[in-house]
């Protein structure tokens, strides 16, 4: 018995009633030409949780990704707006042999990009993004 009230206690003072369910995500970005983005960040935000909840993730070579919520792998059901982010250059290269970015820079905002992704609570949330090559 003491043990089941400690249990309680525990619990009660850690508030595990306010875990936000996260369904899995994953995905591919290509380019209008049909190549792989390569590299650089995708993260998301919330659009129809109170609580706007972020989710990110590293683009491998091949163009995936699988989202991330504060280190749990999926996102939040709901409709979320979508950044890209390319990774830095190299200081020590020139600029002339600096990486050439892939994609257009509207989707380094929030504001300028015009992709969005629904997480369904149901099934498979297997998320195709497709996006303008950089200018």
């Amino acid at each position: 018995m003491r043990l089941l009230l400690i249990a309680f206690l525990f619990t009660t003072i850690l508030g595990c009633g306010d875990a936000i369910p996260l369904y899995p995500v994953k995905g591919t970005i290509i380019l209008e030409n049909g190549k792989p983005v390569t590299r650089g960040t995708i993260e998301c935000e919330s659009i129809d949780n109170n609580k706007k909840t972020n989710a990110s993730a590293s683009i491998s070579n091949d163009g995936t990704f699988v989202l991330e919520t504060m280190g749990k792998k999926g996102t939040v059901a709901g409709k979320h707006k979508v950044t890209l982010i390319e990774l830095p250059g190299n200081s020590d290269l020139p600029i002339n042999k600096q990486p050439k970015r892939e994609f257009d820079i509207k989707y380094r905002s929030y504001e300028t990009s015009d992709l969005t992704i629904t997480v369904s609570p149901n099934g498979e949330n297997n998320i195709s993004l497709k996006v303008s090559p950089a200018k």
